[in-house]
């Protein structure tokens, strides 16, 4: 059997931020219409057992962290060569690690591999670093978000965090709106001055206070590992809009319940967002909002079933956890392009 690997590099010449937003966009309307199926993510936490040597768990701590199982099946119509339909399909896996005390180490804090299987006959097909990948979806799907619910003269962006994923966020909101500045919001300040330097081509700046950065953003992202809100939801003004996309467990949130019950929330799945979005159950759970206060998936925005933003001072507030509906498109994508471009390596197995 041959097995085509791909590295982080093939990902990045094979997909372009415009493609993986059309692509994401597809895979969350196949997600909302009822065409794929992508169970709950398995989520293995690594901290150790309470019952173990107590210096022994406390010398650890700075290993610790999740690695996170996502497998999903999808197909999605469209329009052929010659205007007939053609249907595709992708089926795969993924298997992610975050783990945030790598940043102290000099490392990525996530570091994933996701695996294609040929969805009619599961031979497996490609593996793809999915490193770069997760950053690339993660970016694609805010900026299917922000394509459909931010304002069309949206020119700030505000970005709290400045590692990969901050990168990404910045790529993919700007293939949707014309930004003019951004401003960048990080606990490190080296960290926040090297991302405004790779940043030559729109005005950028660092921005430590947080109230500071807030005020006239049109577009706010958090891209961060914080366990709790990076800032008040009060200081948020009308007719912003927000993608909080770096908390993924039910204990962890960096938005705050203030501006959830301000906003119009859109959530990738409503499923795992229930499940697993602290920015969303926190405010559940102290009851400051209902469920019926989430008002769409990102699948209904792009089907059309619902509108997305409907009036210029509105707050509107995408919350992603992420899906491996994003990563399969994404990766299908990718093999596909390498496969007609003869790049990667195949392995024998």
């Amino acid at each position: 059997m041959q097995l085509r690997v791909l590295s982080g590099d093939d990902v990045r010449r094979a997909v372009s931020m415009a493609e993986a937003i059309e692509a994401v966009g597809r895979a969350f309307a196949s997600l909302t219409a009822g065409r794929a199926v992508s169970p709950l993510r398995t989520a293995l936490d690594t901290a150790l057992d309470t019952a173990l040597d107590t210096a022994l768990d406390t010398a650890l701590d700075t290993v610790r962290g999740t690695t996170l199982v996502m497998p999903a099946a999808l197909r999605w119509a469209g329009t052929g060569a010659n205007g007939e339909v053609a249907v595709e399909a992708g089926l795969g896996v993924k298997v992610v690690s975050v783990f945030a005390g790598n940043r102290a180490l000099g490392l990525p804090t996530i570091h994933a591999l996701v695996l294609m299987v040929d969805p009619a006959t599961g031979v497996p097909r490609a593996v793809l670093d999915g490193t770069w990948l997760t950053a690339l979806r993660t970016g694609a799907a805010s900026g299917v978000a922000t394509r459909h619910l931010a304002r069309r003269d949206a020119r700030v962006l505000t970005v709290f965090g400045a590692g990969v994923q901050a990168r990404s966020q910045i790529e993919a909101v700007r293939c949707v709106r014309s930004v003019e500045e951004v401003r960048v919001v990080d606990r490190d300040g080296e960290s926040a001055a090297r991302l405004v330097g790779e940043l030559g081509d729109v005005r950028a700046v660092a921005v430590p206070d947080p109230r500071d950065a807030l005020a006239g953003a049109d577009i706010v992202v958090t891209a961060t590992t914080s366990p709790t809100p990076v800032f008040r939801g009060r200081d948020v003004e009308p007719g912003t809009h927000v993608n909080a996309i770096g908390a993924y467990t039910p204990e962890t949130r960096e938005v705050d319940g203030d501006l959830v019950l301000r906003s119009t929330v859109v959530v990738d799945d409503r499923g795992s967002a229930l499940a697993e979005a602290g920015d969303l159950l926190i405010p559940l759970a102290d009851g400051v909002i209902d469920t019926g206060h989430i008002r769409a998936e990102l699948g209904d925005l792009v089907l059309g079933r619902h509108p997305g933003r409907t009036r210029p001072d509105e707050i509107t507030f995408f919350k992603s956890v992420g899906n491996a509906v994003q990563d399969v498109a994404v990766a299908q994508l990718a093999v596909a392009r390498a496969e007609q471009e003869g790049w990667g390596v195949l392995a024998e197995l």
